[in-house]
C-alpha cells in the first residue's frame, strides 16, 4: 500500500472520524470482522441481509475497512450505545415511536430571523 503523506493523514482523519481508533491505520490486522449496521436491501426493497449480520474474515486494510465503513460496515456490533448514523437514526424513530406528542425543535429556518426567541 504505497501512499502519500497527505493521503495517509487523510485516511486516518476519515477512520477516526468513523469511529476506529487512530492508531488503527498503523496496527490494522490482514482480516477483519464486520458487522452491518444497515439493512442491505435488494432492488425490489426487500431486506436480503439485516442489521447485525456478521461479516468473517474481510480484509483489513485501512482502505477496504474505510470504504466499508461508508456502507454501514464496523468492527463493533450495532446497538443503542453505537453512534453511528445508521444506529443513531433508528434510535431516534423509535423514540418517536415510543413518545408520539413529544414536542419537537423548530426547523432551523423557522428559529433564524429578528424576532427569534431561544426562550419560547
Amino acid at each position: 500500500m504505497a501512499i502519500t503523506t497527505k493521503e495517509r493523514t487523510d485516511l486516518r482523519q476519515e477512520l477516526v472520524g468513523q469511529g476506529y481508533s487512530w492508531n488503527y491505520i498503523d496496527e490494522w490486522q490482514p482480516k477483519v470482522t464486520l458487522f452491518r449496521h444497515r439493512d442491505l436491501k435488494n432492488p425490489s426493497g426487500e431486506v436480503v441481509s439485516p442489521v447485525g449480520t456478521k461479516l468473517e474474515n474481510l480484509p483489513g486494510n485501512p482502505d477496504y475497512v474505510n470504504k466499508k465503513a461508508r456502507m454501514g460496515l464496523y468492527p463493533w456490533r450495532p446497538g443503542n450505545t453505537c453512534t453511528c448514523r445508521w444506529c443513531v437514526r433508528v434510535v431516534a424513530e423509535q423514540e418517536k415511536i415510543a413518545r408520539p406528542n413529544a414536542k419537537t425543535a423548530p426547523s432551523r429556518s423557522a428559529r433564524i430571523g429578528p424576532y427569534y426567541n431561544p426562550n419560547s
